[in-house]
């Protein structure tokens, strides 16, 4: 009795190699993503006081938080190469134009990029709301932002009101500004 003898066919020489560069471009995008680490106690939670910064804005001027007591802000984290981020700008734009004069601030703090960057990426969109540049990622830092777009909405006492992680339709924008204008 003859046995016969099977080939077993290894897969090419290419193939590990490219499950690897597979995975670590995966882990380049995941850590792309997420532009700063959380602090010990994470994100502030909704109904506490939003954390206090002051930060630069596209012209030079020095803006803090509490310059806005006494309004409803908007804060989103962002960047120009964040494709999410990019996808919410036409609804947040409609958000600022909507409500600017009854009393909400939309500020859009972008995350360790240059202002030369932001401010061409910002005029060739046409956004009109405040842009602030966080270049340190340590705003980001202090309110546990992990990936980008994150967004916190705050009172006119100063108190964080909803907080949404990734992309926000403009009708969850209008929800959670909502919650804050209460």
């Amino acid at each position: 009795m003859r046995v016969q003898q099977r080939r077993v066919r290894l897969p090419g020489r290419w193939l590990v190699p490219a499950v690897l560069m597979l995975v670590v471009a995966a882990l380049l995008v995941m850590a792309a993503c997420a532009p700063a680490a959380a602090p010990a106690g994470g994100m502030p939670a909704v109904d506490s006081p939003a954390p206090d910064f002051t930060l630069t804005d596209l012209d030079g001027s020095t803006v803090s938080l509490k310059d806005f007591r006494g309004q409803v802000v908007f804060l989103n984290f962002w960047a120009t190469w964040c494709g999410p981020c990019r996808a919410e700008m036409p609804d947040i734009e409609t958000l600022h134009r909507k409500y600017r004069d009854r009393g909400v601030i939309v500020l859009g703090v972008d995350l360790r990029e240059t202002r030369e960057t932001v401010r061409a990426f910002v005029e060739e969109g046409g956004y009109t709301w405040t842009f602030l540049l966080d270049t340190t990622g340590g705003v980001g830092t202090r309110y546990g932002v992990r990936g980008i777009p994150s967004s916190f909405f705050v009172d006119r006492q100063g108190v964080i009101r909803a907080v949404a992680v990734g992309t926000m339709t403009g009708a969850a924008m209008e929800a959670s500004l909502a919650r804050a204008m209460e």
